[in-house]
């Protein structure tokens, strides 16, 4: 008993101290964030003031031109020669300072030829004044040292409205780390002083309990010599019973054992072909990629220059016939790029998470209503449907199984979508309900192959990938999908995740 009292107390105890030394831990990072802020705040406010300096040094030079150009005396030409002396290391410490921000950056690389420019001006005034007045004035009336002198003065404001922005994001990121700080030591300091309390507690009782364990073990003790006597009889004849469950169980271990070493042959074994396949899925599409490409590119392009170029060579048969060359080539083109991205679809990691169906459906409405604006389709959506999977994969779904009812709903003069939610039982089933030209159902099997069509390419485009690449992202996601239709009565996509 003492010895449960030791460990619990002691287990209290150092339970305490981990959390103290983690506050303690959490504490110092905190504190070196807060540090880090402070720094840029620091840094940022150097930014500044170098700006309002740079601005500073320019002014002084004007007015220690203005000045000379108005009297003539070389004493009012000392704050000019300072200050162009200063601009030049104002900007290279500037630059410095701002080699973390490209946007900065870029200001400069336009404000140093600006300044370059504008003391060029000052300095062709004052030496046109060392010789005549009114040569001077003919190059200050140009207004063009005015006009200089504002887009510097834009583009100073420019630097220190987003020094500025910066300097307020990183005083709250610096106020925001000294709050944590303070709220962890705090938090810690609680919860540590609340387990001490607790094992105090947890002591008192278990002193408690002895001292009544103790009164009732000795009656313990006399009830069990009359007991044990009794009960050894029964171990002997329940040690028999259980060397037999030993034995046995000895060879159930045996057997599960050797079980085990022909499973992890046969994982080994399903792992290498496995790798293999993907390897020769990778030189596949890699072969696909490049070696069917180049001859395709090659007649496509063969094509196009005959049709270019000995056009008043061919007569109208010859060239359609070059065009229907070209357009094969070109379909030929999209049957391998949609081949390409149905076997991606089986070897890209998936990124589960909460996905906004609806929304996802109603980005994409407004993408298939701006391909043909001319269309009115009315698309009923079902507000706030969310599901766990992965974004980029649901929306591939969506946009074939959304395209496809804008596609066999196009010679309706009025066409409806819709997208939805049925439950059944305990399962979500999604549907996407169009009232186009359907199909039938005879020809269900065919509808989820790959390359399979339902419907004629002169009537309806397309390369018959698309439900295919449905069907193996449902897939993957754990789901099915299936559909329901009749001609001319329109058609519903089902699919469950």
């Amino acid at each position: 008993m003492k010895w449960a009292i030791y460990k619990k107390n002691t287990g209290s105890f150092v339970i305490a101290v981990a959390i103290m030394a983690g506050v303690g831990v959490v504490s110092y990072l905190s504190l070196l964030q807060y540090k880090e802020n402070a720094q840029w705040v620091t840094h940022t406010r150097e930014v500044l003031e170098k700006t309002k300096e740079v601005m500073s040094q320019i002014k002084d030079a004007e007015t220690g031109q203005r000045g000379y150009l108005l009297t003539g005396k070389e004493r009012y030409l000392e704050p000019y020669r300072t200050a162009t002396g200063e601009i030049v290391q104002k900007l290279k410490a500037l630059r410095q300072l701002t080699a973390d921000n490209p946007n900065q950056q870029g200001r400069l690389d336009r404000l140093e030829p600006m300044i370059a420019k504008k003391l060029v001006l000052m300095e062709q005034a004052i030496n046109a004044r060392s010789k005549n007045l009114e040569s001077a004035l003919q190059i200050v009336q140009t207004d063009q040292g005015q006009q200089i002198m504002e887009d510097i003065r834009m583009l100073t404001i420019g630097m220190e409205n987003e020094e500025n922005e910066l300097l307020k994001q990183r005083s709250i990121e610096a106020n925001a780390s000294a709050h944590q700080t303070t709220l962890l030591t705090i938090f810690g300091s609680v919860i540590a002083s609340a387990i001490v309390g607790l094992a105090a507690m947890i002591t008192n009782q278990e002193l408690a309990k002895r001292k009544r364990m103790e009164n009732s073990l000795q009656k313990a003790r006399d009830e069990l010599e009359i007991e044990v006597s009794k009960r050894t009889a029964e171990l002997r004849n329940t040690n028999e019973e259980l060397q037999n469950e030993i034995n046995e169980r000895k060879r159930a271990e045996s057997e599960i054992l050797r079980l085990n070493v022909e499973l992890e042959g046969r994982v080994a074994e399903r792992t290498a072909q496995l790798e293999a396949t993907n390897k020769e899925m990778e030189a596949f599409s890699y072969s696909v990629s490049h070696d069917l490409r180049a001859p395709l590119r090659s007649i496509d392009g063969f094509s196009q220059a005959l049709l270019e170029d000995y056009s008043d060579n061919l007569d109208a048969l010859g060239q359609n016939y070059l065009q229907r060359v070209r357009a094969a080539t070109q379909r030929m083109a999209q049957l391998i790029d949609d081949l390409l991205n149905l076997s991606r679809l089986t070897r890209s990691e998936m990124r589960c998470e909460n996905v906004d169906l609806s929304a996802l459906v109603e980005a994409i409405a407004t993408e298939l209503h701006k391909t043909q604006p001319e269309r009115q389709v009315e698309f009923v959506i079902t507000p706030e449907l969310v599901a766990n999977g992965d974004a980029h994969l649901l929306r591939i779904v969506l946009e074939n199984l959304l395209g496809n009812a804008w596609k066999f709903t196009g010679k309706n003069p009025k066409a409806r979508i819709e997208f939805g939610l049925l439950q059944q039982d305990d399962t979500h089933v999604y549907f996407v309900r169009d009232d186009g030209t359907g199909f039938d159902m005879a020809y269900i099997d065919k509808l989820f192959g790959a390359f399979q069509r339902l419907h004629a390419m002169t009537e309806f485009e397309g390369t018959g990938i698309g439900l295919a690449t449905v069907q193996r992202i449902v897939h993957r996601h754990g789901g099915r999908v299936w559909a329901q239709s009749a001609v001319e009565q329109g058609a519903t996509f089902y699919f469950t995740l």
